[in-house]
């Protein structure tokens, strides 16, 4: 297998739930369909629901409802990470990408630099976008904490490859300057 020709390891901030809890995620489902279900049985007869329903019903509801409301939200939380510069390639490879608690993947995502369209650092979100034809291959982990032996994607596409710098103390845009041909396009939005 070949070497990268440098490896930069560093931690991104990713987006998560402020509030990733399982009982909360089953709140908010619940809260979602009783709603749809009260919209649509609304509709359907032409009468509002709600206001049929007994007092400790609607109280209920309404208590759901907040509750959905309040709990959500982003913060961010730091992810290792690596970027691999390779000859003709750039890897950007994420050993555990949490996505919630309970779901997590192992990420290889691969763009060769003669299919890099632009690559862009918007400062606003502090993110550092790739576009262009990448390969992304994704491995599952298990609730045993295994990872799968096949991957549960693997596709090329046009596409964009994306990591956030907000946790990292790393100038990710003199790193790739530095040890590839790409260069950086800065945004202000």
């Amino acid at each position: 297998m070949e070497k990268p020709n440098y490896v930069l390891r560093a931690t991104e901030a990713i987006w998560t739930d402020k509030h990733d809890s399982k009982v909360l995620r089953n709140v908010r489902t619940t809260t979602y369909i009783i709603i749809v279900v009260i919209i649509v049985a609304t509709v359907l007869f032409q009468e509002n629901i709600f206001m049929e329903l007994s007092w400790r019903t609607k109280m209920l509801l309404v208590g759901l409802g907040i509750t959905t409301i309040t709990t959500r939200g982003t913060i961010r939380r730091p992810s290792e990470f690596e970027l691999q510069f390779y000859q003709d390639y750039l890897v950007v490879y994420r050993e555990k990408f949490f996505y919630n608690r309970d779901f997590a993947r192992k990420k290889i995502e691969k763009i060769y630099y003669k299919d890099v369209k632009k690559i862009q650092y918007r400062q606003k979100t502090q993110r550092i976008n790739l576009f262009g034809i990448n390969e992304g291959i994704y491995w599952d982990y298990k609730k045993d904490g295994t990872l799968s032996e096949e991957p549960s994607y693997n596709k090329t596409m046009d596409g964009v490859i994306y990591f956030y710098t907000a946790l990292s103390d790393v100038d990710f845009i003199k790193e790739i300057e530095a040890h590839s041909p790409l260069r950086v396009e800065i945004r202000n939005s």
